[in-house]
């Protein structure tokens, strides 16, 4: 995973760490805005917090880099403290989920050509979404959670 100066990263030979804000736009029959990958059948939007940044400053910014839209985060979903393994790699990651809301018309595929997708959540139950542990989350206006995959006997809601 490649980074950019600034990003809250920590690459050490134990293993990697990022700090992370994800987003969605929910439509009005509850449909999720996410995005096709080359990891994924689909993800969210979003991308590693900065330092000096707030992770909703961050979320606002990968709208902008990644749709060029504006977006106001408007609820917090989730907070997830989880693992990422891909080929050669694992990181341990913290991810701020948020329901973000706008205004723009939104393009039909990301300035990385990546189409966007408007999934219901039983949809994303049946692909491979990433991080999985996001999904049962993904519904608007809920109460956060935190959700830790380390240790499965720990998690619960605030």
């Amino acid at each position: 995973m490649e980074h950019e100066p600034n990003d809250i990263t920590l690459e050490t030979a134990n293993g990697n760490f990022n700090y992370r804000a994800a987003g969605t736009i929910f439509d009005s029959t509850g449909r999720i805005l996410v995005t096709t990958s080359t990891t994924a059948a689909a993800v969210l939007i979003g991308g590693r917090v900065k330092l000096h940044e707030s992770a909703a400053a961050a979320i606002t910014r990968e709208f902008q880099e990644e749709l060029g839209v504006s977006v106001t985060p408007i609820h917090l979903l989730a907070a997830a403290d989880h693992q990422v393994t891909i080929p050669g790699e694992t990181w341990q990651q913290i991810v701020l989920l948020f329901q973000v809301e706008t205004t723009s018309t939104l393009p039909e595929a990301t300035c990385n050509g990546d189409h966007l997708l408007w999934q219901t959540p039983e949809r994303l139950a049946q692909i491979d979404f990433q991080p999985a542990e996001l999904q049962p989350y993904l519904q608007p206006n809920r109460s956060p959670h935190y959700i830790q995959d380390l240790d499965a006997g720990f998690g619960s809601s605030w």
